[in-house]
């Protein structure tokens, strides 16, 4: 399920402080010049909040996929979070979290993954009516039946009326505990000792 949280409230609620801020040290001032300031301060606040990221709770287990776009790219970022350590053979989420930091008609998502892992679902998802300083969520479920270091692939594509601009992430996933890799014991002659290999040498003419 895909859900937008909105920060419009978060505007609205720094707009009131200042605003009071300003009312409460302009004694004397005019009526016009204290609503003046205020309306002010309102607008630089509105602004302040709508590119700053709201902060939600929970927002600290959340982290920043690898960006791997080299150039200009579509603005959003994506943040994620895996529920539940990754065992090998069981399927496991990956809560993604898109933030555009301005607005498109629509935001498509792709998702891939490495070879060893399986996606498991649709990797597609389309996001439309996009706006700057809210949030999409969507969880991706996928699983491994052997262990080791993979990554998940998210590319998302912000098209608005001029251009489509695409952004690429990766996600590193660890399932299980690899097995480390075992040195090849050393060869020994009937007496049990070593051998050394000695380099090659060309005899003498």
């Amino acid at each position: 399920m895909n859900h937008r949280i909105s920060a419009g409230y978060f505007a609205r609620a720094i707009a009131l402080s200042l605003a009071a801020a300003i009312a409460a040290g302009c004694g004397g001032k005019s009526e016009e010049e204290v609503a003046a300031k205020a309306a002010s301060a309102t607008a630089a606040a509105k602004q302040a909040a709508e590119r700053a990221e709201p902060v939600l709770a929970g927002d600290d287990r959340l982290a920043n996929a690898v960006v791997v776009t080299s150039k200009s790219a579509a603005p959003v970022d994506l943040k994620y979070d895996i529920t539940t350590k990754p065992a090998v053979g069981q399927p496991f989420e990956v809560d993604l979290t898109f933030l555009p930091r301005l607005g498109a008609e629509s935001m498509d998502v792709e998702i891939s993954a490495v070879e060893g892992l399986t996606l498991v679902g649709d990797g597609a998802i389309r996001f439309e009516n996009v706006q700057a300083g809210e949030r999409y969520t969507s969880k991706v479920l996928a699983h491994s039946d052997v262990a080791g270091m993979y990554y998940i692939g998210v590319s998302a594509k912000m098209t608005t009326k001029v251009q489509a601009e695409v952004r690429g992430f990766s996600i590193p996933v660890l399932i299980g505990t690899p097995v480390a890799e075992v040195a090849p014991a050393p060869a020994v002659d009937a007496s049990g000792q070593a051998v050394q290999s000695m380099p090659a040498t060309e005899p003498a003419r």
